[in-house]
């Protein structure tokens, strides 16, 4: 168990740092966007991206979720090339049509979502973006599929690093101003697949197996409606935070919402590397205690960074949009609650380890779409009453009831005995050092600062002092990380 705990968070780790280096880069870039474009550019940002979000999951078929499934476990290297290829080809196809649509359509799409024709060459370079994406993406399956970490995130950083020096150069240099940023999106996605493309090579032949496609299909397709209703609750809240509020205020909303990244990418570093790792195990039992396990782990890290987003949002807010302050702190109360949504995410995405093994993925389209249904409803109501907020709210409820929904359903055939009493103790105590922050010292001052700080510090030292801590579990957790503890002196060395 501690090996199988340690493979996943070192795999964790890599496709973190390739996520981390390269998503990080729509957070590093929220200063010069939230400093050097007006409110309504970032809005254009906002809505989009949100349309890039929505035409991703179309394109995809569900076949990279497919591929990670029958590719992770498959031995037969005459199976592996012919699903990867059949694949391949298929969403070839897909994309060029999608495309080749979108790109005639430009002039309507840009009136339709952001009111004017006069951004219809985004829509072109969204058309080139989208596709481009498609084709890399079972690429980067196919290296999670063979738990080639490394390989993914140094493609990662580099793709990444360049999207994001060439935006800088473009805005502050040129000043193209926004459409900066779909040229350095481009350009960037070229990359990615231009470098990946020998890697998929090997795999990759001029053969088409209907047969492994219908194979692939029957478990992709369900998480097609799941995977658009998850772009529902995370994207929809822009166009109808433009629809009550306007553009600008769209903006706001997406730049706030881009600060609570931070818990988003360690989510999907672990998504990465959460469903290879589970089904790598030929123990049931083995992956079921380590279910349980990594939620506690999971939940331990998610408070603590929920309380750190929760104590200095306001200093956040500040240091990334200098002059401009006024107009995005409206939206500091967003940051938390967006965080918090994303921590449920990811206590979902643990709940999906059964579906996974069990292949149960009928249940969730179902589970999904109530959670955006929620989402749309309380953005419906809550937006026009009390603005922005109402639309992170509507992000948090959406969350908490598709993993509370997904944790009642797999309890039927993949049941998890999860450290309830662990996890009561850090609900509690970050419930108590949430309330702690927000009512008693929310000034802006360097007392206050300091204040919250102390606040934040004692999270993991009331948890020790509740015994929260299992014997020995100091030196797994060291474990984790590389390093050996000596049983006798109890000193940390490197192996």
């Amino acid at each position: 168990m501690p090996d199988s705990i340690k493979s996943l968070a070192r795999h964790t780790a890599v496709y973190g740092v390739g996520d981390l280096l390269g998503r990080a880069v729509t957070f590093l870039l929220v200063p010069l966007y939230a400093r050097m474009l007006s409110a309504g550019d970032n809005g254009v940002l906002a809505l989009a991206y949100a349309f890039i979000g929505f035409t991703t999951v179309v394109y995809s078929l569900g076949l990279n979720q497919a591929l990670i499934r029958y590719l992770s476990a498959e031995t037969d290297e005459g199976l592996r090339r012919a699903r990867f290829s059949s694949a391949f080809w298929t969403l070839f196809a897909v994309a060029a049509l999608f495309s080749a649509a979108m790109w005639v359509g430009a002039d309507v799409l840009s009136r339709r979502i952001l009111g004017s024709a006069d951004y219809s060459e985004i829509f072109r370079l969204l058309a080139a973006i989208v596709l481009l994406d498609s084709l890399a993406e079972p690429l980067f399956t196919l290296c999670r599929a063979q738990q080639r970490s490394a390989t993914y995130a140094a493609i990662k950083f580099v793709q990444h690093s360049v999207q994001m020096g060439l935006t800088i150069y473009l805005i502050a240099g040129v000043g193209v101003g926004v459409r900066a940023v779909f040229w350095g999106n481009l350009v960037s996605s070229g990359f990615a697949f231009v470098a990946l493309f020998p890697f998929g090579i090997s795999h990759l032949r001029l053969a088409y197996s209907p047969g492994r496609m219908r194979e692939l299909l029957a478990f992709g397709i369900p998480f097609v409606p799941s995977a658009l209703a998850a772009m529902v609750i995370n994207l929809s809240d822009r166009f109808l935070v433009k629809f009550f509020l306007g553009l600008e205020m769209a903006g706001v909303y997406g730049i706030v919402c881009k600060l609570g990244l931070p818990m988003l990418l360690v989510v999907r570093a672990f998504r990465s590397a959460w469903a290879p790792a589970l089904l790598s195990l030929t123990d049931s039992d083995e992956g079921r205690r380590l279910s349980a396990q990594i939620a506690t782990y999971f939940c331990l890290g998610g408070v603590f960074l929920f309380l750190g987003m929760t104590a200095f949002s306001s200093e956040l807010i500040q240091l990334v949009s200098g002059e401009n302050v006024a107009i995005y702190l409206e939206g500091q109360q967003v940051i938390p609650l967006v965080t918090l949504g994303f921590l449920f995410y990811g206590i979902y995405v643990i709940f999906t380890g059964g579906v996974y093994v069990e292949s149960w993925t009928r249940m969730l389209p179902g589970i999904v779409s109530a959670g955006a249904a929620t989402n749309v409803v309380l953005n419906v109501i809550l937006i026009p009453r009390i603005g922005i907020i109402g639309a992170a709210w509507g992000t948090v409820a959406a969350y908490a009831l598709m993993a509370a929904a997904l944790y009642l359903s797999t309890r039927r055939f993949y049941r998890v005995a999860y450290e309830r009493g662990r996890l009561l103790k850090i609900g509690f105590v970050g419930l108590v050092l949430f309330v702690a922050i927000t009512t008693f010292v929310r000034e802006s001052t360097a007392e206050g600062v300091v204040a919250r700080g102390l606040l934040l510090l004692g999270y993991p030292l009331i948890l020790w002092g509740w015994n929260f801590f299992e014997p020995r579990e100091w030196e797994r957790m060291r474990a984790i990380v590389g390093l050996r503890v000596d049983r006798e002196t109890g000193a940390g060395r490197e192996p």
